[in-house]
């Protein structure tokens, strides 16, 4: 069973007022596996709806979206390989956002794949996965 840890722009193409077909079809398709949402991600999403007043998508998130997926919380180990992904990172001159490097040590710490159109994790040795049309 592949393990999948959702990235937030996965949950923005859900909520959208246009939802991504392909994404949604994907998440479908892959409901024998395990499709996981970590804090860092409900964070990111909660923070970003409430800095744009965005109410009625906020609570689409929160009836509809968030549920469907297993939760999984931020762990000690996840913050130490977070740590030495962002030293990684930086020492080959790249950049990645606190968000992301949690959701590649869950990844990582779940043995999974992070599902994301982001190719900022393409800088960490983590397997991404884009549910998106190419």
């Amino acid at each position: 069973m592949t393990v999948f840890v959702l990235d937030t722009n996965v949950i923005s193409d859900m909520v959208s007022p246009n939802p991504n077909v392909t994404v949604i079809n994907q998440i479908a398709a892959h409901r024998q596996h395990t499709i996981c949402l970590c804090e860092a991600v409900d964070y990111e999403v909660r923070r970003g709806y409430l800095k744009t007043g965005a109410t009625a998508k906020l609570r689409i998130y929160e009836e509809r979206i968030r549920s469907q997926f297993q939760w999984v919380a931020i762990v000690e180990i996840d913050w130490l390989q977070a740590a030495q992904f962002w030293a990684d990172a930086v020492n080959q001159g790249k950049q990645l956002s606190d968000v992301d490097l949690l959701v590649a040590a869950v990844a990582t710490r779940l043995s999974g794949q992070v599902i994301s159109a982001d190719d900022d994790f393409d800088a960490l040795p983590i397997t991404r996965t884009t549910w998106r049309s190419p």
